[in-house]
């Protein structure tokens, strides 16, 4: 696994996988850990805005990333 927690916001490279013939892949036990992701738990899958990956999160951790953002924006309103 190669991570750089330097910077939170940024993607971190964990691994490279494979997809099989019925389109499915392993997401490693490190990367699993990582995020504490169980057998069971949902994932939500989204394009990439190039069109050229995925993304897998958490509803949860979308949730939480949603109301930064709106944070964020309501900050900056308000600064104006």
């Amino acid at each position: 696994m190669k991570s750089d927690k330097s910077n939170t916001h940024q993607p971190l490279l964990l691994d490279l996988v494979t997809m099989n013939e019925k389109g499915q892949v392993v997401i490693p036990a490190d990367a699993r850990a990582l995020i504490n992701l169980r057998a069971g738990d949902k994932m939500l899958i989204m394009m990439h805005p190039s069109k050229e990956g995925l993304i897998l999160i958490k509803p949860d951790g979308l949730e939480k990333y949603a109301k930064q953002m709106l944070e964020k924006l309501s900050d900056i309103k308000s600064d104006n």
